[in-house]
């Protein structure tokens, strides 16, 4: 077993013709990429990276982490095999909120590595018998009690998401992160430069600015009271 590492040209971006190149050169079995990379906000293709990988007779699972509630995706149609993803970004869960997992049903009786007791087949979970039997669902790759306190937040937050619609969320995004790319060109200077594709399309809910000097900007911008993310 070895990992095969698709370098980025620019350090900020990935060229998705050379992920389909890889995939084609080398035996690959399991492929593991970002929806979005979380140094430029750039937005992958899931669709064209998933096909590809299936053509090479690999599995493909996405981080969904910078994506999931401010992008759209349609995991199942898509033929994306697995995804996970944090709660605490877009989703808005805060800190310590429990993380997600995607299984595409096509997956499902499949036994999964780690046989966890909330993971076992819930009508009969509780006659204790020592005989693993898991879920038929995605819950088969639980492992234990969901903590009660890290669920809580995302009772209220999937409210709100649901209610404003991701559609409407991503129209949002892209009008703001616009604006704020206009806003950039506009009023600052030279040495300020946009990393994240100006393409609405190949966009991810944030804008990264890059600048010869950035440490000592965020400093400067620290000590007024913002709270700048530093890369």
């Amino acid at each position: 077993m070895y990992k095969r590492q698709v370098e980025s040209d620019d350090g900020r971006t990935i060229d998705e013709a050379r992920v389909v190149a890889a995939l084609e050169a080398h035996d690959v079995d399991l492929v593991f990429l970002p929806s979005v990379l979380y140094r430029s906000g750039q937005l992958l293709d899931v669709e064209r990276l998933t096909a590809a990988a299936h053509r090479t007779g690999a599995l493909v699972g996405f981080d969904l982490a910078h994506s999931v509630g401010v992008v759209p995706h349609d995991l199942s149609a898509h033929g994306v095999d697995f995804a996970v993803w944090c709660s605490y970004k877009y989703l808005n869960a805060g800190p310590g909120a429990i993380a997600g997992l995607y299984v595409n049903e096509r997956h499902f009786g499949t036994r999964p590595a780690l046989a966890g007791w909330w993971g076992h087949e819930k009508a009969t979970q509780f006659e204790m018998n020592p005989r693993f039997t898991p879920a038929t669902t995605a819950g088969a790759w639980q492992i234990g009690t969901v903590p009660m306190m890290s669920a809580a937040p995302l009772e209220g937050a999937l409210d709100l998401v649901h209610e404003a619609g991701i559609d409407a969320i991503r129209e949002k995004s892209l009008a703001l992160t616009d604006y704020l790319v206009a806003l950039v060109d506009t009023h600052l200077g030279d040495e300020f430069t946009v990393g994240t594709p100006r393409d609405p399309s190949r966009r991810g809910g944030h804008v990264a600015f890059e600048h010869p000097a950035a440490r000592g900007v965020v400093a400067a911008l620290g000590a007024r009271g913002a709270v700048v993310d530093f890369r």
